[in-house]
């Protein structure tokens, strides 16, 4: 991750920041650190030609037009008498101003220090401004021990290392006590310092090794870096332990950065040119700033990391701008330091979606973190609404530890307090575990010894737990509510199962057990904490109950599917209210009492639900209880109260009854009249009244208890409710009534029952009936009666209207379902027989269903039927004018179409002749012929079945198709491009057809798209050829193609391509030979070593991982694996990647090159989370305890979590 300070500013890369922290860092600075008031290297030479008055020569000013500056010096220092003058003229034009600016010289001594705060600065400037810059900390003996030039120049990487190094040479400075050096200045100076003498380059060279260098000052083409780093190149390639070089570079925009760099060994770091006072882009303004913020971090990273910290999170996020939010991700990216100071700094909570986003902290951390700021106000509807977004995405942790803050706050108003633990509540740790799900216990509950507290486990899954969801969906339209009064004010609550999926058969099993007594106790405490639940977060208010609507029936009911919430819990008690009234009558029904207490409506229904069991109450005790029920449950209720009323008035006393019915005839506009409606609002109250009414004499009524006057009444209600002048159904038990979804199965019976010379048309008639079921039934008569069904169509006219009918029979007899009919075949060959008087159009309506017949009849041993096969494929050919579509999957397409069907059915009709010893009948062949030189889309689908089936066709004797299908091969359009993907990503290996089509595989192969097993094939296409020929088994000659087709096909095919074949490899490694050691040296190695492409552009991050595991699983090779692959790799990114690794035991017998592969693919600058890496450490160092010391496995062992 990198970091910047501005949106002009340079990017500095972590690896820089970590290297500039720990001292490692070297300036090598050039002319523009002491520009303007010094001149660069060209302005340089144009004033000494002028100061000594000579003119360029021609020569002279083409070096000088191209930059090569010092070749002008050289050759100006040989034409003039005395090249001395030339030295001097350099060094009059080098004097410092007296009042020169220091700050840029300044900043680069504040940035290139070594730990013990020595100077390390080299330079190509033979300018000693940075020594005065320096003079004024330290005193000018001190200075001049530090000032170095030529070639006495410390040894790099020596103890005493460091200074201020002019590598070219420095001027005189009588001011600080400096003599003058010889200077590099002339292109024969610059030859025997990079070259003839090397000690320049010998320094610089060091230098790479032992410390990270940044160029500051110069631009790509400038001298010393023509001069040095085309050399450092070539070394870097056999001295991988060289250090990282920068270049800190101007460009006009970012997109537009020098690609000479591009060309050296050298990472740029970009800042923009900004305008200067004339306007035009030649400010380097937006450099030194961002140095000295930088040096503020290096010389106090701490403190300087807390004020950057507190400035920028202070704000609010959105005012942030993005070079603030890359430094905020810089500062808080792998360390944990700043978050206590984040924490009462942040003011705006978007602030953690960022740091989320960005991947900055642990699940862990944003736990604690975003707890520990909420409560900093409990009080605020925000911080509340955003608790409740991080409850859904970080689950129990976050939970418990807002809970264990939420305990230590003092003062805290009451209302929000309460708000605040209901939200801790609501998502406690359940489903989290294999062994409290629902599958689990029911084998639990099925085995020989059930306990307590398998029973209370086994309750608490069917309870529904406190869900909140963020935001006020349904009510947008209305004003927040501030200060909130209730918890549906700030969230959306609602009570949910964990595992509802599993919820019916656990009831299932709990009603197994010969328990039902002690399982209805638990569950019923169950009900009272969901009720209790229900009151404190607003579900239960007044004689509101949310839960009420959540369970349509207490009894098991097809309207309670789909819901959640209490519906199993209440079920389960429903349910057990028999098997436990068997084992205490008296328990039971004191139980049933203790519901009716309940707040709310749910307690009400079940007990409502046992009055109308006679085991446990009898009618008159039932009817009582009606009679002192309260006005609002008698009227809200509906189907438990109404099937009371119908079970039990038969047998009731009739007083009670009467009084029950005095109730429905006198109550109702009481309890109805409370509800206001607003204005404006259809007054729906009496429709309701009515209704309700309705329902509960009509149950009184089947009961036989109906009074004359509840007669009337009823009488009276259906004439005003002309809606309700029926007898009661279902959904009249319910406030809202779910139909669910109904499967059309189709309805023959129309047809079964039409006369013979009817049932034709009744067939035309329901399949054009709007009615689904009967539309359906003529399909039904042909599964069902397929002979019927040709006896009706067998005379019909072979037309328009009729092919409809055709075709459902076709469809029937294509793919028949149930056990084998013997009257199928000779029923088809009737079919066919009846069809040949058919005319083109008529065939045209019902092709692609025939070629379906065609396809599953009896052809091979009917050959009246096997002559249709030129008929069929002209009338598809004919059929289909349609293009084809590029964009789908040719051979999906070609099995559902009449072309391709009909085509593999000839091929298998070859493949039947010659399994059978029999000649390949020349029906079969010309077939093929037309099949092949076909047009239009059906052409396409038959030349598809072909080219998929080519291993096969090429061996057919007598076929003529190679010629086309290789032409159609060939072509550049939809077809071709079409026709190559089918024949690379067939499974199938064919050596006959990939020497015949080999340029149509390595073209295919560069076309590729997709993934999974195409990718696979089509890799195998072009590597199993390569590896076969480097194991010897076949020849080029054989295959049609060799190892440098296959290395041509991988560098210049797609990623995908090489996708496939770093898939495909370490599938082999397992199946070439037993001894994957032998796999991959005599095989997997050899075939990458010859195909793989070597350039550093083909090096991409997915294929570390395949890479990585390759080499693990080549067994004892994996050293040499590792050292083959490993230039392949970078680091990885995102979760995991240790897989392999952590089930091998290459951590025990290759501990070395274990964390070799561990430091290529999770070390300085992964973003993976190093998941499983510790436990590999740990092998690592019991296998090799030395190994403990390495400093790569200490910052692996640092940066990695471990979940102990």
């Amino acid at each position: 991750m990198s970091l910047r300070f501005s949106e002009a500013g340079p990017e500095f890369p972590e690896q820089l920041v970590e290297a500039l922290l720990t001292g490692d860092v070297v300036f090598l600075c050039g002319a523009g650190v002491s520009a303007p008031q010094l001149p660069g290297f060209g302005a340089l030479v144009t004033r000494c030609f002028a100061s000594l008055n000579v003119e360029m020569s021609a020569s002279e000013q083409l070096s000088f037009k191209e930059n090569r500056f010092e070749e002008a010096l050289g050759s100006l220092s040989r034409r003039i008498v005395n090249p001395a003058e030339m030295t001097r003229a350099v060094v009059a034009e080098l004097q410092p101003p007296a009042d020169a600016d220091l700050s840029h010289h300044r900043t680069i001594l504040r940035l290139s220090r070594d730990l013990e705060n020595r100077p390390a600065i080299v330079t190509t400037n033979f300018d000693t401004l940075i020594e005065r810059a320096l003079m004024e900390t330290e005193d000018a003996d001190q200075v001049r021990t530090f000032s170095f030039a030529g070639q006495d120049l410390p040894p790099p990487g020596s103890a005493g290392f460091g200074g201020i190094i002019h590598i070219h040479g420095r001027i005189a400075d009588p001011d600080v006590g400096l003599d003058e050096t010889p200077l590099v200045v002339t292109s024969a100076d610059y030859g025997d310092a990079y070259m003839r003498s090397g000690w320049a380059s010998r320094f610089l060279f060091d230098l790479c090794r032992t410390k990270t260098v940044v160029l500051v000052g110069y631009s790509a083409g400038d001298a010393p870096v023509r001069y040095f780093l085309n050399v450092l190149e070539a070394d870097r390639q056999r001295f991988p332990d060289l250090r990282p070089v920068y270049a800190i570079d101007a460009v006009v925009t970012r997109d537009l950065a020098d690609v000479r760099w591009a060309a050296l060994a050298v990472e740029p770091i970009a800042y923009e040119y900004q305008l200067d006072a004339a306007g035009n882009p030649t400010s380097h303004a937006a450099l030194w700033p961002d140095l000295e913020k930088l040096a503020d971090l290096v010389e106090r990273p701490r403190a300087t990391r807390r004020e950057w910290a507190q400035a920028i999170l202070a704000k609010p996020f959105a005012d942030a701008d993005a070079a603030e939010l890359d430094h905020a991700a810089w500062l808080f990216s792998g360390r944990r330091d700043l978050w206590s100071l984040a924490i009462p700094i942040i003011i705006d909570g978007d602030w953690f979606d960022f740091f989320a986003d960005r991947k900055l902290w642990t699940e862990r951390d944003a736990s604690w973190i975003i707890a520990a700021w909420l409560v900093r106000d409990l009080a605020s509807s925000d911080r509340f609404r955003r608790a409740v977004d991080w409850l859904e995405k970080l689950g129990k942790p976050f939970a418990d530890e807002l809970a264990r803050r939420i305990r230590q706050v003092k003062d805290a108003p009451v209302l929000w307090l309460r708000l605040w633990r209901l939200l801790a509540i609501s998502r406690p740790d359940r489903g989290d575990h294999w062994e409290d799900r629902a599958y689990t216990l029911m084998e639990v509950l099925k085995g020989p010894v059930v306990l307590h507290a398998d029973m209370e486990r086994a309750v608490s899954l069917l309870t529904p737990a406190l869900e909140l969801r963020s935001g006020r969906s349904f009510f947008d339209d209305e004003p927040a509510v501030d200060p909130p009064r209730r918890l549906s004010d700030l969230a959306w609550p609602r009570l949910t199962l964990s595992d509802r999926g599993g919820a019916s058969d656990l009831v299932a099993a709990l009603l197994a057990l010969p328990q039902p007594l002690v399982l209805l106790e638990i569950a019923s405490a169950r009900l009272r904490a969901t009720v209790g639940l229900s009151l404190d977060i607003g579900t239960i208010e007044g004689d509101y109950d949310g839960n009420d609507s959540a369970v349509p029936s207490v009894e098991p009911h097809g309207q309670n599917e789909h819901h959640d919430g209490p519906v199993f819990l209440v079920e389960l008690l429903a349910r057990l209210l028999k098997p436990a009234a068997a084992k205490d009558r008296d328990a039971v029904r004191a139980q049933a009492s203790a519901w009716k207490a309940m707040p709310g409506i749910l307690g009400a229904r079940l007990w409502l639900h046992s009055l109308r069991q006679a085991e446990l109450f009898d009618a008159d005790e039932a009817f009582a209880g009606l009679v002192g029920l309260s006005r609002d449950i008698f009227w809200t209720v509906r189907r438990e109260l109404a099937l009371v009323l119908r079970d039990r008035a038969g047998d009731a006393n009739a007083d009670l009854v009467a009084a029950v019915e005095k109730r429905i005839l006198t109550e109702g506009p009481a309890y109805y009249d409370r509800y206001v409606v607003e204005a404006g609002q259809a007054d729906w109250r009496s429709h309701a009244l009515d209704a309700a009414i309705w329902l509960r004499l009509n149950m009184l009524e089947q009961a036989g208890r109906l009074s004359a006057e509840g007669t009337v009444e009823l009488a009276a209600v259906k004439a005003r409710r002309v809606y309700l002048a029926r007898d009661v159904e279902d959904q009249d038990f319910f406030g809202s009534y779910s139909t669910g979804v109904h499967m059309v199965v189709g309805d023959a019976q129309p047809i079964i029952d039409a006369a013979e010379g009817e049932r034709l048309q009744v067939a035309r008639e329901v399949l054009g009936s709007h009615d689904i079921e009967k539309q359906q039934g003529w399909s039904v008569f042909c599964r069902t009666n397929p002979r019927g069904a040709f006896d009706t169509l067998k005379d019909a006219p072979l037309d328009d209207a009729n092919a409809p009918l055709w075709r459902d029979l076709m469809v029937a007899l294509s793919f028949p379902e149930g056990e084998k009919d013997p009257d199928r075949r000779p029923l088809l060959v009737a079919i066919f027989a009846t069809l040949e008087l058919a005319e083109a159009p008529f065939l045209a309506l019902v092709v692609d269903r025939l070629a379906d017949l065609y396809w599953s009849s009896p052809r091979q041993t009917e050959p009246a039927i096997a002559a249709w096969w030129q008929r069929l494929f002209a009338a598809a050919v004919a059929r289909d004018t349609e293009p084809l579509d590029p964009t789908r999957d040719l051979y999906a397409d070609l099995i559902n179409t009449p072309g391709g069907r009909l085509t593999q059915a000839t091929l298998i009709d070859i493949e039947a002749r010659r399994k059978a010893g029999e000649s390949i009948d020349p029906e079969l062949l010309v077939a093929l012929d037309a099949a092949v030189a076909a047009p239009g889309r059906q052409g396409t689908m038959a030349r598809g079945a072909l080219v998929f089936a080519a291993g096969f066709v090429l061996t057919i004797e007598g076929q003529t198709v190679a010629p086309l299908l290789e032409a159609a091969l060939a072509g550049d359009g939809d077809e071709a491009i079409a026709l190559r993907r089918v024949l690379v990503t067939d499974s199938r290996l064919s050596s006959v057809a990939s020497r015949t089509f080999s340029a149509a595989v390595l073209r295919g192969v560069s076309e590729l798209t997709g993934r999974g097993h195409d990718l696979t094939n089509a890799a195998a296409k072009i590597i199993a050829p390569a590896l076969s020929i480097l194991r010897g088994e076949q020849t080029e000659t054989d295959w049609g193609m060799g190892v440098a087709d296959a290395a041509r096909a991988l560098r210049t095919g797609p990623l995908a391509l090489r996708t496939g074949v770093a898939e495909l490899v370490k599938q082999w490694i397992h199946q070439i030979d037993e001894d994957r050691a032998v796999a991959w040296r005599t095989g997997i190695g050899p075939l990458l070593l010859a195909v793989w492409p070597r350039e550093r552009s083909f090096r991409e991050r997915e294929f570390s991982r395949h890479f990585a595991d390759l080499a693990v699983e080549s067994g004892d090779a994996f050293p040499e694996a590792l050292e083959q692959l490993l230039p392949h790799m970078s680091l990885l990114e995102g979760h995991g990647g240790t897989h392999v690794i952590e089930r091998s035991g290459a951590p025990e017998k290759f501990p070395r090159e274990t964390l070799i592969l561990l430091w290529k693919l999770f070390g300085p600058g992964t973003t993976s989370d190093l998941y499983g890496v510790p436990k590999i450490l740990d092998r690592l160092i019991a296998a090799l305890p030395a190994i403990e010391l390495d400093r790569r496995l200490q910052w692996l062992d640092q940066k990695a979590t471990r979940y102990e």
